[in-house]
């Protein structure tokens, strides 16, 4: 590790820094910028239980972590049944329906849900052009209240 030395292989023999462009990542309205994660009980895809301390939930993993206020704006209150809706780069769909949507101090604008129950939402082209890995962290997705859900 040479920089842990403070010996730089570079033509300056110094630190070197230079700055990306970073493309738009703001949703469109009525949009929503979904990350995918694991939850406490879970190695990689292995799931040990339906329990996520981390976050304070039990027995459910079929759940979107929202913020307050996005969920006010589509009518939403705590485990209200959702459908999530992805569109492909390639323009397919895709989406998850009757999911419940959870209040969390999430930023508005911004999902969250557990991997590998989300990976449904993730095209097979859907992949980032610097690291060919999925972008599972960055699915622009619709939520709105389920279709098939009444308070009856």
């Amino acid at each position: 590790q040479p920089a842990r030395e403070l010996v730089f292989r570079t033509p300056s023999g110094l630190a070197e820094f230079s700055a990306a462009a970073l493309p738009d990542i703001v949703p469109a309205p009525g949009m929503l910028a979904l990350s995918t994660m694991r939850s406490h009980d879970q190695w990689n895809t292995t799931i040990y239980s339906d329990n996520d301390r981390y976050r304070g939930i039990k027995n459910l993993r079929t759940l979107v972590f929202m913020n307050e206020d996005d969920m006010r704006e589509r009518g939403l209150t705590e485990f209200s049944p959702v459908d999530i809706t992805a569109t492909a780069k390639d323009g397919s769909i895709r989406a998850l329906n009757g999911y419940l949507a959870v209040p969390y101090d999430i930023p508005r604008g911004c999902a969250a849900g557990y991997m590998p129950e989300m990976n449904a939402l993730i095209a097979l082209c859907d992949y980032s052009e610097q690291s060919d890995q999925p972008i599972m962290k960055h699915v622009r997705v619709r939520i709105e209240p389920a279709a098939n859900h009444s308070d009856e």
